[in-house]
């Protein structure tokens, strides 16, 4: 089982990836590692609650979404958008605009969540 630490890890590995692509003008990776970035965090909210959802790639968006919605309603709105911003720099829609607002969006999401689930993140 992967631990609230290793999560947190990769979450912030991919963020630091995604501010990277972004620079690099690569836009459409920045949409992917922003929200591998965002389920990654949310693995290590649910790894305290000794929740693995990864366990089963099937169905792990479906219930870290809903552990979202139970426990951070007001970050539901953000998941979405990360995701329609995924889908749109994946199938062309390149664009460096969507590309910054998902980086807005995951830093927004990390906050709320590093106070509310007091996931520990090194320096971003």
């Amino acid at each position: 089982m992967a631990t609230v630490r290793e999560h947190a890890r990769l979450a912030e590995e991919n963020l630091k990836g995604a501010r990277e692509e972004y620079r690099s003008s690569r836009h459409s990776n920045v949409g992917l590692l922003a929200l591998r970035s965002l389920e990654q965090m949310v693995e290590a909210c649910v790894a305290e609650e000794n929740l693995h959802f990864h366990q089963h790639p099937r169905t792990a968006h479906y219930h870290r979404r809903r552990w979202l919605r139970s426990h951070h309603p007001e970050l539901v709105k953000a998941w979405d958008q990360l995701w329609s911003i995924y889908g749109a720099l994946g199938y062309g829609g390149v664009n460096g605009k969507r590309a910054e607002q998902a980086l807005k969006i995951l830093e927004s999401v990390f906050r709320e969540l590093k106070m509310g689930e007091k996931v520990q993140l090194g320096e971003q």
